[in-house]
């Protein structure tokens, strides 16, 4: 007589974890910079609604928030000594919009995946930084990165989704003005450049 073991339903993740103890908060002091900066907590969101309640619970605590991705940047952006928000495991998802003319990316997604995505297309993002392999989009936006070749036209995303810091989500447009065509203009010739989703 043969018995089976009933499939049981994986727990989804929550939508954010917090972790407080020694061990986390000294392995995430620093970033590829010299900065040492010890978090008061080191929480790992997924989703919009992770990233809300990161917020939400800052406030509450009093705690200025930091948002760490891929970690390599060398002026200290990724190190915070209040809540440390991890943005890299929970928002890996790519999107190939439009033949390769657009994506639709998330911020812990690395700038070396999106354009392995839109490499079979012709395309890839604007920004080039050494780190490229590792360096995230959410830090390439928020640093607004660039690199050896292009500047910081070639770097402007069309649309972002955020969260204010009351935990409200909200939109971003970019605004179209004369820089951009300039820079569209003196872009030609060179390898045509994606577009940044939302």
């Amino acid at each position: 007589m043969t018995t089976t073991t009933p499939m049981t339903t994986p727990t989804p993740a929550p939508a954010l974890a917090v972790r407080t103890d020694l061990l986390t908060r000294v392995t995430h002091a620093h970033d590829a910079s010299h900065v040492l900066l010890r978090p008061a907590a080191v929480a790992r969101a997924h989703g919009v609604e992770g990233v809300v309640a990161a917020l939400a619970r800052a406030r509450a605590d009093g705690l200025p928030v930091t948002f760490r991705s891929g970690g390599t940047s060398l002026s200290g952006q990724a190190a915070g000594s209040g809540l440390l928000v991890d943005t890299r495991t929970g928002f890996t998802r790519v999107e190939v919009l439009d033949g390769g003319a657009r994506v639709r990316c998330e911020p812990g997604v690395t700038l070396a995946s999106v354009n392995a995505r839109l490499a079979p297309y012709g395309r890839r993002l604007g920004p080039d930084p050494s780190s490229e392999i590792a360096c995230t989009v959410g830090g390439v936006v928020a640093n607004n990165s660039s690199g050896m070749a292009c500047g910081t036209v070639d770097t402007a995303y069309a649309r972002a989704r955020a969260a204010a810091g009351a935990g409200r989500p909200s939109r971003h447009r970019r605004r179209r003005g004369r820089r951009q065509g300039r820079g569209r203009r003196q872009g030609r010739g060179r390898r045509r450049r994606a577009g940044r989703g939302d």
